[in-house]
């Protein structure tokens, strides 16, 4: 009995000497090196001390490995857009140098939601994207933006709209005034409220043409620079930003 008890001192004492201890490997790089699944069944906590128990963190909480502090921490992943409990689900950015080009009049009629992606809209080719949707209760939100030159003086009106499975769901007009060269900052920005849960929602963006007028009439550039003497196709370029935010 004396010599089994001894046998098992000097094996404590190895481990306490050590101080590291190894589960399914005979040489652990750490305090606890662990070679495979680790299943916690209550509460993971960390930066405690002899006397007080460490942090759990709190609901949504995501572990952090902080390398420049002496212990992990918590972080909370839940980012606040101003509505309620809602974090973003998802976001993406896309760009567009093609752009769209008009050369003679259109009509200056109203447009409206629902309206399917037909006529005169045309699409700038690469402004469009994918987004799904998993809960009922969400926002949906596009940001474009473009650059609207025209080529000779007078005046230039036109429509841009943000289409979801070709259909109109957001449009905005604007004109565009001045001389040869002329160009201004084109912004939309539109939000929908609890569209139908779906993978794989498409987004378009696609412009048309209202009233060009001058002598001779102008051609009008969205997205596209039509006089490259003060213009070019990476400043006329157009960026449509979709974001999808659900309850956290």
């Amino acid at each position: 009995m004396k010599k089994i008890f001894f046998i098992k001192s000097l094996l404590l004492a190895a481990v306490w000497m050590n101080a590291q201890v190894g589960i399914d490997t005979p040489n652990p790089t750490n305090k606890l090196d662990v070679n495979g699944d680790l299943n916690v069944r209550k509460e993971l906590r960390t930066g405690g001390t002899d006397l007080l128990k460490g942090s759990a963190g709190t609901s949504g909480d995501i572990f952090h490995n902080n390398s420049t502090m002496a212990t992990n921490d918590w972080k909370a992943i839940k980012i606040a857009d101003g509505q309620g409990s809602m974090s973003v689900f998802s976001i993406n950015t896309v760009a567009d140098q093609t752009g769209v080009s008009f050369s003679s009049s259109g009509s200056a009629v109203p447009y409206n939601e629902g309206d399917p992606l037909a006529g005169d809209w045309t699409v700038l080719p690469t402004a469009l994207d994918n987004f799904s949707v998993t809960n009922g209760n969400n926002k949906v939100t596009f940001s474009f933006q473009t650059t609207v030159q025209k080529t000779a003086k007078g005046s230039a009106s036109f429509a841009c709209g943000i289409f979801v499975d070709d259909r109109l769901r957001a449009v905005r007009t604007d004109v565009l005034l001045g001389g040869a060269g002329a160009y201004k900052i084109f912004n939309l920005n539109a939000t929908l409220s609890n569209l139908t849960p779906k993978n794989k929602y498409v987004v378009k963006v696609a412009c048309i043409k209202r009233t060009l007028s001058g002598t001779p009439i102008p051609v009008l550039g969205i997205g596209r620079a039509v006089d490259t003497a003060v213009l070019n196709n990476d400043m006329a370029q157009s960026v449509l930003t979709t974001s999808v935010l659900q309850p956290y």
